[in-house]
């Protein structure tokens, strides 16, 4: 077996109309904590954000979209609050509801199925409190821990990462939220409309506090005498930051700006040693030059883990991807979260190779959603059963390659989900995609808690025999291949989804599965931090503007003229090589050519400056490897530290 693993006037409608941002994360010290009943204190409880959990007899949320998740046995459950709030309530995993109220508040009016249930409570937004005095379940019912998520993202920002305007599910709808769930991770958000970064600054907010000093503090800017927040209480381990629009608004200077944030990023890291920080350039592009500069200096400080994030011609003013001239609407929420949550999960490398081949008699590492799971014989087996998924903990995908041998039996179909997340028990209680195959067809779909064809070929497919099934996903491009590796069955687009798990399902079907694999592309970033190896209008460059980011991806493949060594395929074009063409490096289609091939192939060495790193050399002209000049790409030889190091590329 291998395992690798903006500003917004805040008025009292607008205020009722926000959902609650997400401000999650792990669950943080409680009092007398009573394992079970339900209680503020049950440790089965997972609290999401900052929560002041001090109290064993209420916790109460602060910042936007402050959660809490749970698993519970019976048929009801019922929420207690001391004071009345507006939140969203999902259960089993299926859409969020809206509820309004104190006191104790029936969730499940009509009664649930006997068996065991999962809970989320969201808070509607950051002018929201949760008084949360426990839940109410059935007779003789019981809290259970929900499943672990092994990332934590935390976002900081304004309005617009508050989940202001216009949203059709305010918070649910917002950016951060989808790239969380997109991510299968738990997030946090701490955003206030009409913040500013700086402090002393009289923006939108209710009070000149600015981020710089309230992201510090355990409550809002509505409590000016906020107690500090315990970053003991969790640690993300990345964080996205958002910040500028407010100060640009109301007059801050760039300079003025700059500072304030180069000093914020160098306290937001001594809070979170280990966490990844990305720096997003404001949607509209405001303060972009200070905030690019307040990076770099952090960077030529020392902070290895930090990236500015272009996010230059993501959504655009004036189009349908805002509601107003400064907040995107859900498509450009959608938009910003379909190229971001990919970028956050190559930069922070989260998107290793995986593979089980059973070979050890155990699916240690699996986490199951319905079904009776066993391995036998090599296998991963399951009996039939309307629904059955099963997904190997802490695995991410974005743009790559699944395969598996399949064997399905004479009812039912079985094949692989990816880009999945928010799975739960239930045929169709997931986010995400699933390449399936019965006796008579090789089909695609995907789910959002009901089931949707993307495409279907029909074929006969043999029962109780295995085949060989692939998923090559590229951005919006999707292509199923069934035992012939060469022609893809299925090819076709689809932009629901563009990252989540991956894992196996079936559907009333007895089913084997064999020989998983997920292999990403790769990534080269250069010295350059934050400056990744790419093409752009067949050039080879390095660049930190990664949009698309299929062209900073690249297929390892072997090497065209030599087996032994290796050749760099366009992920964004496939068929198309990284070639060298009179020292100069370039994106050429495979001509068949002995000199194109030549060309295209390269000697992997330790890296010329770090050995642990990497470094490519040419196998037709030994000696010049792949150097960065004035953001070029070259093949060329080095005599000099400043070569070595431009030859130099992080995997």
């Amino acid at each position: 077996m291998t395992r690798h693993f903006a500003r917004h006037v805040l008025t009292p409608l607008l205020m009722a109309l926000w959902v609650g941002i997400l401000s999650g994360f792990v669950r943080g010290p409680v009092a007398n904590a009573a394992t079970g009943d339900g209680s503020p204190s049950d440790s089965n409880i997972r609290y999401v954000g900052r929560w002041d959990t001090s109290n064993a007899s209420i916790a109460r949320s602060y910042w936007s979209g402050a959660y809490f998740r749970v698993g519970f046995t019976g048929t009801t459950v019922q929420l207690r609050l001391a004071a009345a709030a507006n939140f969203f309530v999902s259960i089993d995993g299926g859409a969020d509801v809206a509820f309004s109220g104190s006191g104790t508040i029936n969730l499940t009016p009509t009664p649930l199925a006997a068996g065991s249930h999962t809970l989320r409570v969201t808070s509607r937004s950051e002018v929201e409190v949760l008084q949360f005095q426990g839940l109410v379940l059935s007779g003789g019912a019981t809290t259970l821990a929900p499943q672990a998520r092994s990332r934590r993202i935390e976002f900081i920002g304004d309005s617009i990462t508050a989940g202001c305007c216009a949203l059709s599910k305010v918070i649910l709808s917002d950016y951060a939220w989808l790239v969380g769930e997109a991510l299968n991770a738990e997030h946090t958000q701490v955003a206030y409309s009409g913040i500013c970064l700086r402090n002393g600054v009289a923006c939108s907010s209710p009070n000149s506090l600015g981020m710089s000093t309230q992201f510090f503090k355990l409550q809002t800017v509505q409590y000016p005498s906020s107690p500090a927040w315990d970053f003991t209480r969790y640690q993300p381990d990345a964080v996205v930051i958002n910040l500028g629009t407010n100060d640009h608004n109301f007059g801050v200077t760039d300079a003025t700006f700059e500072g304030t944030y180069t000093t914020f990023l160098r306290d937001v890291r001594a809070r979170y040693p280990n966490a990844i920080l990305f720096a997003l350039r404001p949607f509209g592009g405001f303060k972009a030059a200070p905030t690019f500069n307040a990076v770099n200096a952090r960077i030529a400080a020392g902070d290895t883990k930090l990236y500015y994030v272009d996010t230059t011609g993501w959504v655009t003013v004036g189009t349908s991807d805002f509601s107003d001239w400064l907040h995107p609407s859900d498509s450009g929420h959608v938009k910003i979260a379909r190229l971001l949550a990919p970028h956050i999960a190559k930069t922070a490398r989260w998107v290793p190779p995986f593979g089980d081949d059973f070979n050890d008699g155990n699916a240690n590492g699996w986490n199951t959603h319905g079904g009776s799971w066993s391995v036998a014989n090599g296998q991963l087996r399951v009996a039939a059963h309307a629904g059955a998924k099963a997904v190997p903990a802490g695995v991410l995908f974005s743009n790559g390659t699944l395969d598996a041998d399949v064997t399905v039996g004479t009812t039912g179909n079985a094949g692989l989900l990816f880009r999945a997340s928010r799975l739960e028990s239930g045929p169709d209680a997931y986010q995400g995609y699933f390449a399936g195959i019965d006796q008579g067809q090789v089909f695609l779909g995907k789910a959002d808690n009901n089931w949707t064809m993307v495409a279907t070929v029909a074929m006969g497919i043999a029962a109780n025999v295995p085949h060989h099934l692939r998923v090559v996903a590229v951005g919006s491009n999707l292509k199923v291949y069934l035992d012939d590796m060469v022609t893809p069955k299925i090819n076709t687009t689809d932009v629901s989804y563009t990252a989540g798990t991956v894992g196996v399902r079936t559907y009333l079907a007895d089913a084997r599965f064999d020989n998983v694999t997920v292999r990403a592309f790769t990534r080269f970033e250069s010295s350059y931090q934050g400056y990744f190896l790419r093409h752009r209008e067949g050039r080879g460059q390095i660049d930190n503007f990664l949009s698309p980011a299929e062209d900073a991806e690249w297929r390892i493949v072997p090497g065209l003229a030599n087996a032994s060594a290796i050749s760099l395929e366009s992920v964004a074009f496939p068929g198309t090589f990284l070639r060298h063409r009179n020292g100069q490096l370039w994106l050429d289609p495979n001509d068949g050519s002995a000199l194109f091939q030549a060309d295209a192939t390269w000697w992997w060495r330790p890296g010329q400056a770090r050995s642990s790193l990497t470094s490519l050399e040419s196998y037709n002209f030994p000696g010049n490897y792949i150097r960065h000049r004035g953001g070029l790409l070259y093949s060329e030889p080095l005599s000099t530290a400043l070569d070595r190091a431009d030859a130099t590329f992080r995997e």
